[in-house]
């Protein structure tokens, strides 16, 4: 009964917004991606219930983050019936809106492919592999709750379905849609009688389109320094005299760079997908775009505010790199003469 409850409360949710996406002028958004929305999120949650290793797993949505916006885009493809349309029927500017509905589909799968490969390499699809903050989040839950282990299971488990299966599916679904206006983009400038607009590439455009492949760069590399730093500390090859942590290439400019790559990239494809459709995102009706970029941005600054709370607590030094590292733009480190002119300006 309270399954039922939850489930028609979460749909009305969905009613809700579905209600603002028909704002524009495409199709109200398709039963095939509806159904593969909500049997994720049903999977995920289910599976969470699954012990690996002798213990239950609250990763599993952790593990599809790079796959999850690669099907929606598929399915979003497959259901506007691009691949239908032979290349010698459509007219110059359809073949144009094409051409950029395959440059942004393939900066998302190289995104995508890239992130899959980055987790598998670090064993994050290992069986039993848990994200640990996991466990910090579950612990803070449970101190400001009564030592009832009854009402802490309910509380956890209302925010593993809510939190962790809805709301982070729902969030990688906001963050995609606009690749749905730029993949239906094609076929209503095909049917299309009125005006579109001009033909080929603009500046702005191609300059989107440069951003976000240096942003995707800009992540990998992070990655990969990051992933160099782990494999040297297990092999014991990092000195004595280290502070724990990376803090050398990307990681000297910002604390977090593969966290600002992936913010902007994000924000970057909304823009790029908005400017491509001719939609105005300064309108109240084509707003709602803006908000997967928004709550993305705040669901990781409350990641990485954790993740620095618990390098705090192992790494002594962790507090310095804070005062002279900016958490995420990247910028030039703070001398130690700045730090004591500010502290000093200060008292």
């Amino acid at each position: 009964m309270h399954l039922c409850c939850l489930a028609r409360c979460l749909n009305s949710l969905c009613d809700f917004a579905q209600q603002l996406t028909n704002t524009v002028p495409y199709p109200e958004e398709t039963a095939n991606v509806k159904t593969l929305f909500w049997s994720t999120v049903i999977a995920t949650w289910l599976l969470s219930f699954v012990r690996q290793n002798g213990r239950r797993n609250f990763s599993i949505v952790d593990r599809i983050w790079p796959l999850f916006p690669l099907s929606l885009l598929i399915q979003w493809i497959y259901d506007s019936g691009a691949l239908a349309y032979p290349k010698s029927e459509l007219s110059v500017q359809a073949k144009a809106a094409q051409c950029k509905a395959i440059v942004g589909s393939i900066l998302v799968f190289v995104w995508g492919v890239r992130l899959c490969y980055n987790s598998i390499r670090r064993g994050d699809y290992a069986v039993g592999a848990e994200d640990y903050r996991w466990a910090v989040v579950r612990a803070a839950i449970n101190c400001r709750l009564p030592e009832c282990s009854a009402l802490q299971w309910i509380v956890w488990e209302l925010f593993n379905l809510i939190f962790i299966s809805f709301y982070q599916l729902a969030l990688l679904y906001l963050i995609s849609v606009p690749l749905r206006l730029l993949v239906q983009y094609p076929a209503f400038v095909q049917n299309s009688t009125g005006n579109m607009a001009a033909d080929g590439w603009s500046l702005v455009e191609v300059l989107l389109v440069l951003a976000m492949a240096l942003l995707l760069v800009g992540e990998a590399v992070a990655d990969q320094q990051m992933y160099n730093f782990q494999n040297h500390k297990k092999q014991g090859k990092l000195p004595k005299s280290d502070a724990g942590f990376v803090h050398s290439g990307l990681w000297k400019y910002s604390r977090h760079p593969n966290v600002a790559c992936e913010q902007a990239f994000w924000a970057v494809l909304c823009v790029f997908c908005a400017t491509a459709t001719g939609t105005d995102l300064g309108s109240t009706n084509n707003m709602w775009l803006l908000a997967g970029p928004l709550l993305l941005i705040a669901l990781m600054w409350g990641s990485v505010k954790l993740t620095e709370n618990i390098s705090k607590s192992k790494y002594p030094l962790y507090k310095a790199y804070q005062l002279q590292t900016n958490r995420l733009i990247p910028w030039k480190p703070w001398s130690n003469s700045k730090l004591i002119s500010q502290a000093h300006a200060k008292l």
